[in-house]
């Protein structure tokens, strides 16, 4: 292939577009976004208080391990820490406020044009996520460091540019003498020196480095596949970001839509890609936020926080982190069922309860298609089994056999409830050992 033949084959993209498509339920995607938008903003709620109590006891030098109390060169991390903390949760706000679900409330196929999603919702949705992207890891950073040369570089680097064209009046605002005066310093080194010079130090300069980093540090390294989703999703955000050709493209596109439609109302193939879209950011950055940033924040607190006083900071975050990775789980799972044989073949409402509270209906004629949950989008599968009997034993206790005469476990009178885990208990007892 020539490069005529690449030019002419680029041009063709950039000028017959195809049709959007709808390739996911959106429903079903609505309601995660939903469900782990929900998820997101209840962790930012909860994380930012125990931040404001921890923030609080780094202000008492009582509190702080020696190396981190005047006049130890480490001692003014107490106060910048809760200051990096606080700048991350200002981003994450931002983000919680652009993965909100789409308000479908009034619209009919007159205004369904409202649910459209084009170049500006696509920039405000990936630039977002490139800055809480990029904040989370490059805060979790000096977090895990906690090295004087490191912040100084981080942060003198973001002053050097901010002055370059800040108004007068903000820079007033900012700028004390002290500031100016380390930033005239920075200025005096050559600019292959900014990284390693007796003032600042940058041992991992790019995103990527400081994710292996992180993951070396936090001993996460059996998360290598997502260690590179994190990666992936930083080129994607930066692609929209630094306005390139191909998101552009995409996103500034005004093809005509057809109009689909659900139980709610009508909508359209673009509305569902973006949600589609929206909704894979929003759990990656959720999952970040709990295998990457909070014990970051932890790790920081240990090493400044004399042991008794953090205790208390690291359980709450570590419950905070357990319960959001638990609530993500739910989502796109594979749940099974146990069914009576032939169940499938008769005109019954099969009623399937998910676990997470949305019960499937699955109607005549049994469409194998149809085998999902409309509120987290986890797959069910069916397995049939032959005779009378009632229960199935699993590891969480009797289940009932769908289709089968027997009630439900919990609906059994007492006695028999006990009858039953007795007998359960009696063949445990004459299995042979593995």
């Amino acid at each position: 292939m020539t490069d005529t033949d690449i030019l002419r084959h680029i041009a063709s993209a950039f000028s017959e577009r195809k049709s959007s498509a709808a390739l996911s339920n959106y429903l079903v995607l609505s309601n995660n976004i939903k469900y782990v938008n929900d998820v997101l903003r209840f962790a930012v709620h909860v994380f930012s208080g125990i931040e404001s109590a921890a923030a609080r006891s780094l202000g008492t030098p009582a509190n702080c391990t020696p190396d981190y109390r005047e006049p130890a060169s480490r001692a003014p991390f107490t106060r910048i820490i809760p200051r990096v903390v606080a700048n991350g949760l200002a981003v994450l706000d931002k983000f919680v406020l652009h993965t909100a679900p789409d308000d479908r409330g009034g619209i009919t196929v007159e205004n369904v044009s409202k649910l459209h999603r084009g170049f500006m919702d696509y920039n405000g949705l990936v630039t977002a996520t490139r800055q809480v992207v990029d904040s989370l890891v490059s805060d979790a950073y000096q977090m895990c460091l906690l090295e004087p040369k490191s912040l100084n570089y981080h942060v003198l680097v973001s002053l050097n540019s901010f002055d370059r064209y800040v108004t007068p009046s903000i820079r007033q605002a900012l700028f004390t003498k002290e500031t100016s005066d380390a930033l005239a310093e920075f200025r005096k080194l050559s600019f292959r020196d900014w990284a390693n010079s007796a003032l600042t130090r940058c041992g991992e300069p790019n995103f990527g480095q400081k994710v292996d980093f992180l993951f070396r540090q936090l001993g996460i390294t059996s998360e290598q596949s997502f260690a590179e989703e994190l990666k992936d999703i930083f080129k994607f955000s930066s692609e929209f970001t630094h306005i390139g050709y191909v998101s552009t493209f995409f996103s500034s596109s005004q093809s005509p839509e057809v109009i689909f439609g659900d139980d709610i109302g009508p909508y359209l193939p673009s509305t569902e890609n973006f949600s589609e879209l929206k909704y894979r950011i929003l759990e990656t950055v959720t999952r970040l936020l709990a295998l990457v940033y909070l014990p970051s924040v932890t790790r920081a607190w240990q090493k400044m926080l004399e042991a008794n006083v953090c205790m208390p900071f690291a359980e709450s975050l570590a419950g905070l982190v357990k319960e959001m990775q638990e609530h993500l789980k739910t989502r796109n799972a594979q749940y099974y069922f146990f069914v009576r044989s032939g169940l499938a073949k008769t005109d019954k409402v099969i009623e399937l309860p998910c676990i997470c509270g949305v019960v499937r209906r699955w109607a005549p004629p049994h469409d194998s298609n149809d085998l999902y949950c409309k509120g987290c989008g986890s797959h069910f599968n069916l397995m049939e089994l032959d005779g009378d009997g009632g229960y199935v034993i699993t590891s969480s206790g009797p289940v009932r056999i769908i289709g089968s005469e027997a009630p439900e476990f919990k609906d059994l009178p007492v006695v028999e409830q006990v009858k039953l885990m007795r007998e359960v208990d009696a063949l445990k007892r004459k299995q042979p050992e593995p």
